[in-house]
């Protein structure tokens, strides 16, 4: 049986700050939830974190989050 799934890929930018090194990281979404991330951010793919999660950690550390592609594909 096949499924269909929406596969996202975000860049989160993290600026550097006085106290800080910036990073930029990939993440993979899929359907709402992360499944691959970069090892600066691996606990958001290690806890399945969904994408309100995800967009709500980075607001409150004062990243940004950008889809950088979408698309839907079969698993």
């Amino acid at each position: 049986m096949t499924k269909i799934i929406t596969e996202t890929l975000a860049l989160i930018d993290a600026p550097m700050t006085a106290t800080k090194k910036g990073f930029w990281a990939g993440i993979v979404l899929w359907d709402d939830h992360v499944v691959e991330a970069a090892p600066v951010i691996k606990f958001m793919a290690k806890k399945r974190w969904t994408r309100d999660m995800v967009r709500n950690h980075c607001r409150r550390k004062h990243w940004t989050v950008t889809v950088v592609h979408q698309l839907e594909r079969t698993i």
